[in-house]
């Protein structure tokens, strides 16, 4: 199973609204935003993404991130070892 993550730099301000007509800045631009496979796909396509934070909620697209973006992929693999322990004779006693 391979598990990727994709590093975005914020290019423009990405602002929380909390409501009420209240809005404050989430994400500066520098700021790295990082994101799996399945909400990086729905970025790249075009979508608009709402998110929810504690106060409210951001939105962005990906005309906010610079084109460049860094990815970060594992490889996880699960498998069973033997520790090669051999049958005790003395364990019958």
């Amino acid at each position: 199973m391979t598990h990727s993550e994709f590093k975005l730099t914020v290019k423009n301000e990405i602002l929380e609204d909390a409501g009420y007509g209240r809005t404050a800045v989430h994400y500066h631009p520098g700021d790295v935003m990082i994101v799996d496979e399945e909400m990086f796909n729905m970025i790249q396509s075009g979508n608009t993404i709402e998110r929810p934070t504690r106060e409210g909620w951001i939105t962005f697209d990906k005309y906010d991130f610079k084109n460049e973006v860094a990815v970060t992929s594992v490889n996880v693999e699960y498998s069973v070892r033997k520790l090669g322990q051999r049958k005790n004779k003395m364990s019958a006693i």
